[in-house]
């Protein structure tokens, strides 16, 4: 077995503030010393790690250690495997290189108004096929708590911070060349308005740059959810592999979580035989809607539409709306939307997702919405959807029948998929 084959196991993440400290022992059993810093080189848009900055004892300077060498790791000790003949040297910083924890950790980050955002509280880091690569920077409460060690305040609080605020690292500037411990700044290259409109499944992008054996490592440590984002994202040349690599029962899972506008997109660039088998999979009033996709002849509106969205009473406070949000349901098709409604389910306003957080927690749904609603009805053609969305530039539009009940809503995006 060669030394890629002994690295290769299931994805792992980590936080660098669970790293720094961990033993790093080398085979058998001799402790080398213990994790001081990482180093990396950032020219791609995922910077990876290529050297290990390990403490020694007495105050002897501290080596580096390539990551090359690393055999295994978790929250504890990282274990490494020093080839014969590789002589381990005194850490000497480069200019090219980086160092995570010295000089990117609390950094402030500056949005491309020259804002002032957020701060750089953790990184997050994917360990996968032996690569270490950042993958997201965390500006979450949650973030500063673990590098405290205190996320026992988080749980005292009662899980006020339940999840990271994790900023995808792809949406970060190259570092200045003398960013250092005590100046610099991590500069966007987005405004920061625009990041609440990131779609969740940026970790597309992170398996579209990682070769074959590693993206499919990494796919298949998702969980469903996100891995079912991340197939519809992803560039089909990346999906077709995906399918034809991954568990067929996986692959239905993922299906079996989408509408069936994104269940046609993907069985579109599949083989005739294959895309038929996964169809006979589904249930069949999906599996109905999925081949009127396909045929693309006078598409009804309603085989695009999904009722997974957010819709409460005037009477719902800003607070039901982020707990349903946040509890309810792990995932939502429609998420920069609520839509307000009667309790015959009558449409009576929508209200923007941005404009609900800078609302107060105990403001009412109804004094916040927007009474003028451009909808769609069943009757209208995906033309006229796709007009719509090219006047008013929203991300979605609720469906309602003629007596202005709402029925669905119909994405953007999916729009875009049958009328291009």
């Amino acid at each position: 077995m060669n030394d890629k084959e002994k690295n290769r196991g299931p994805a792992e993440f980590f936080f660098i503030s669970q790293l720094v400290g961990d033993k790093i022992v080398q085979e058998p059993k001799t402790v080398l010393g213990r994790l001081r810093d990482l180093e990396i080189k950032h020219d791609g848009p995922y910077p990876e790690v290529v050297n290990l900055i390990v403490n020694r004892t007495f105050g002897r300077p501290p080596l580096a250690v390539p990551f090359s060498c690393v055999k295994a790791m978790d929250n504890r000790k990282i274990v490494i495997n020093v080839p014969e003949g590789l002589a381990l040297k005194e850490f000497k910083s480069e200019p090219e290189r980086i160092l995570i924890k010295d000089m990117i950790l609390d950094k402030r980050i500056i949005d491309t108004d020259e804002y002032e955002v957020e701060v750089v509280y953790d990184i997050h880091l994917l360990h996968a096929e032996g690569r270490l690569i950042v993958v997201h920077v965390d500006v979450g409460k949650l973030g500063m708590l673990r590098r405290l060690r205190m996320r026992w305040l988080a749980r005292l609080l009662g899980g006020a911070f339940k999840e990271p605020r994790l900023l995808p690292w792809q949406y970060v500037q190259s570092l200045p060349s003398d960013i250092g411990r005590f100046k610099g700044d991590v500069k966007l290259n987005i405004s920061w308005d625009r990041i609440a409109d990131i779609h969740p499944a940026d970790l597309a992008d992170i398996l579209e740059e990682l070769s074959g054996e590693e993206r499919i490592s990494v796919f298949n440590a998702l969980d469903t959810e996100t891995a079912a984002d991340a197939l519809e994202e992803t560039e089909p040349r990346v999906q077709r592999q995906l399918v034809a690599s991954v568990r067929r029962e996986r692959i239905i899972e993922l299906l079996n979580t989408m509408t069936p506008a994104q269940i046609a997109d993907i069985l579109e660039i599949l083989p005739r035989h294959e895309a038929e088998a996964f169809k006979g999979s589904l249930p069949h009033e999906c599996s109905a809607k999925v081949n009127e996709l396909l045929n693309k002849h006078e598409i009804n509106l309603m085989s695009l539409a999904t009722n997974n969205y957010v819709a409460l009473p005037e009477t719902a406070t800003v607070d039901d709306a982020l707990t349903k949000f946040r509890d309810k349901s792990k995932r939502y098709d429609i998420f920069m939307y609520v839509y307000v409604v009667a309790p015959d389910r009558t449409l009576k306003g929508v209200i923007d997702i941005r404009e609900l957080i800078k609302a107060g927690p105990e403001a009412t749904l109804g004094s916040l919405m927007t009474e003028q609603v451009i909808s769609l009805s069943p009757e209208d053609t995906t033309s006229d959807a796709a007009r719509e969305f090219a006047k008013y530039d929203f991300r979605s539009l609720p469906l309602v029948d003629r007596k202005g009940k709402l029925i669905g809503a119909v994405r953007h995006k999916d729009i875009l998929a049958v009328e291009e």
